[in-house]
């Protein structure tokens, strides 16, 4: 069972901590085809318990857009990489999030998942994805079609999760959110050790994504660390760009840790509140991260801010490793404190080398102290 299942669990941020109490059952999903995804979310959506889908390794090419919808506050993860080992078709991880694509093949949205609760439900989910990427997603813009890759919401006011760990959403296109749309009436969005690159909002802003959220049981409304968003095109709107955007209600807190965003025309980051529809304003701080442009009416208060390029091995091409002469080599926070941190990188590679992790998706593996003091 992934970790992600309910042994204790909360996030911890020096701001706040979060416990939901243990469930006692939970199913497992194993699935080869996109066929069986569809079934196995289904299924999923309709049971009350826990449910993980693993995903064995390869390309999952839908015809049409995959869908998880449930009333039930059950939790849903979809993991990747899985690998075959005699007739169990998920015995092993492999941790590298390229090796499991879900794609819309630039015809559709990729995946949609849902929390739509009856009356009287008191309790919310955490929806997840780790170690899988999806690609290709099509959101059209002429039917205000938002998160071409991905898009998970509630609109309850009970309290949700979406997590999203080691997750690559790349080469997606839609209306506000191109690379994905998260909405949380009530809730958490978090995005740790994840890649946007890419991605595109055709006719409005927010190339990678848009999350909203409105309230929450603790201060984090949207949770993005060691992450990298890159590439982000659109043509914007007013002053929001195309990087990443965040709408707070009042008490809900943006924060952006040891990650980069490069490259995103317009604006990197817009922070806007929540006020003119009635929730009030929330407040948005970023640590140990590189982020140029901001747009939106509510400011970023930043720390331990990083400058300069990058150094990436081949950002056209979406290759965000840091080069061995990288300046943001262990120049991220030393240890990221947050519950669930899976410790290794979007290749699958170790994060923790040296006293400090870098920043962004991918943990330098080459560079070493021997190579900074000249001796090769």
């Amino acid at each position: 069972m992934s970790h992600f299942f309910r042994l204790s669990t909360g996030f911890l941020l020096g701001l706040g901590l979060l416990m939901v109490v243990p469930k006692a059952s939970a199913a497992i999903y194993c699935v080869t085809n996109v066929s069986d995804l569809q079934t196995a979310l289904s299924a999923a959506a309709a049971s009350f318990n826990d449910d993980e889908i693993r995903l064995r390794q390869g390309i999952y090419a839908s015809s049409q857009q995959l869908v998880y919808s449930s009333p039930n506050p059950g939790w849903a993860f979809l993991t990747g990489g899985w690998v075959q080992q005699g007739d169990n078709n998920c015995a092993v991880q492999n941790g590298n999030a390229a090796s499991t694509v879900l794609t819309g093949s630039a015809l559709h949205q990729v995946l949609a998942m849902y929390f739509l609760p009856n009356a009287g439900v008191s309790s919310g989910p955490r929806y997840g994805l780790q170690n899988l990427s999806i690609r290709d997603g099509y959101g059209d813009s002429a039917t205000f079609q938002r998160g071409g890759g991905l898009q998970m919401a509630s609109y309850t006011d009970v309290q949700v999760e979406f997590w999203l760990d080691n997750v690559i959403v790349a080469n997606s296109s839609g209306y506000f959110g191109g690379g994905a749309d998260f909405y949380a009436r009530r809730g958490l969005v978090r995005i740790v050790n994840s890649q946007f690159s890419n991605n595109v909002a055709p006719t409005t802003a927010f190339a990678h994504f848009s999350a909203v959220v409105l309230a929450g049981d603790g201060p984090n409304g949207v949770l993005v660390a060691n992450s990298t968003f890159a590439n982000g095109q659109c043509p914007g709107q007013g002053v929001r760009g195309c990087g990443i955007a965040a709408m707070l209600g009042e008490g809900m807190r943006l924060d952006i840790i040891n990650s980069l965003l490069f490259n995103n025309a317009i604006s990197d980051v817009n922070i806007e509140g929540a006020a003119a529809g009635g929730f009030g304003n929330g407040a948005a701080f970023a640590n140990y991260s590189l982020i140029g442009a901001l747009s939106g009416n509510l400011p970023l208060s930043a720390s331990n801010a990083l400058v300069g390029d990058p150094r990436f091995v081949d950002a056209p091409n979406q290759d965000f490793r840091l080069r061995d002469d990288s300046p943001f080599i262990n120049a991220g926070l030393g240890t990221v404190p947050i519950y669930g941190y899976l410790g290794y990188d979007l290749s699958g590679s170790l994060r923790t080398r040296f006293s400090a992790l870098d920043p962004g998706a991918y943990e330098n593996q080459t560079w070493d102290f021997i190579f900074e003091d000249g001796f090769q």
